[in-house]
């Protein structure tokens, strides 16, 4: 067990070579209706971070690394990005009716 009371966590993505792991996390707030990351190799004591806040029943996620973005969409039809450190987030598209997941393809 990495980590337990944690809210709702749903999306799981991992980004091996920095060895962390991302999710969404549906729950109540503080913790909850968040994308939050770990290291994998954290330590007792050491719990996650949280990166981004204030989502609609966050889910869906998934990881651009080369580009250092993530990618995630919420349940009240939302799609956002932000820097892979929670960072510069910013809307693509809002309330497009219920979502329930995101994909990033790299086309380049």
């Amino acid at each position: 067990v990495l980590f337990d009371r944690l809210p709702e966590p749903i999306d799981l993505e991992l980004d091996l070579g920095r060895r962390m792991l991302y999710w969404t996390d549906r729950g109540n707030p503080p913790r909850g209706n968040t994308v939050s990351r770990a290291a994998l190799d954290a330590q007792p004591g050491g719990g996650p971070e949280v990166l981004v806040g204030d989502l609609m029943e966050a889910i869906g996620l998934s990881l651009d690394l080369k580009g250092g973005r993530m990618f995630f969409s919420d349940l009240g039809g939302s799609v956002y990005s932000a820097r892979l450190d929670g960072t510069e987030k910013r809307a693509l598209t809002l309330a497009q009716g219920n979502l329930t997941g995101v994909a990033y393809a790299g086309l380049r």
